[in-house]
């Protein structure tokens, strides 16, 4: 009768999991997540215009809220709600 040594110092799993998390973490060293903003991007974000005319957007917003005074435009806001579900 032969009997197989499946619990052998030889074949120790956890032995395998260390060995194998140490190399990825060896790998993980070595490569670098990168992002690339193009220049146009960049331009976009420092635009002081569009931060500008948002801004007062919504703070004629707030007023009108904290005033009470603010209306939604329902028929508009149904519009917009059926355009996107219908794309």
């Amino acid at each position: 009768m032969r009997i197989n040594h499946f619990n052998s110092i030889q074949n120790n799993p956890y032995k395998n999991q260390v060995q194998d998390m140490k190399q990825e973490k060896m790998q993980s060293n070595f490569k670098k997540d990168e992002l690339q903003i193009s220049d146009e991007a960049k331009k976009l974000l420092s635009s002081s215009k569009f931060d500008q005319e948002r801004a007062e957007k919504i703070s004629e917003i707030k007023n009108q809220v904290d005033k009470g005074t603010y209306k939604v435009n329902v028929s508009e806001t149904a519009k917009s709600i059926i355009n996107f579900w219908q794309k």
